[in-house]
């Protein structure tokens, strides 16, 4: 999970340079200059305050016009990492990325 300026998204992606996520439309994943946190209560991995700059954000179109629920995709680029926040985003994209 992914957690912006107080909204929860799936992560869909990650990598050292970035993270993309998936979040209810009308909620603002933040803006240029903020920070995310990254949750993963499954593998007991909590990042935070990571800096960031919004990349793209564009809506997700389904399938069925007939849903109600609209979600939103935003690409983030990681800021400069401390030497810790490296560290631990590289073991972490180590040990749970699948190939």
């Amino acid at each position: 999970m992914a957690v912006s300026a107080n909204n929860p998204g799936h992560i869909q992606n990650i990598s050292l340079g970035g993270i993309c996520f998936v979040y209810l439309h009308g909620l603002d994943p933040g803006r240029d200059g903020e920070t995310v946190d990254i949750l993963d209560g499954q593998n007991d991995f909590f990042m935070e305050a990571i800096p960031c700059r919004v990349v793209s954000k564009k809506l997700l179109i389904k399938e069925s016009s007939f849903s109600m629920i609209r979600m939103m995709q935003c690409s983030l680029e990681f800021g400069a990492l401390t030497k810790s926040q490296k560290a631990n985003l590289k073991a972490y994209i180590r040990t749970y990325s699948r190939e």
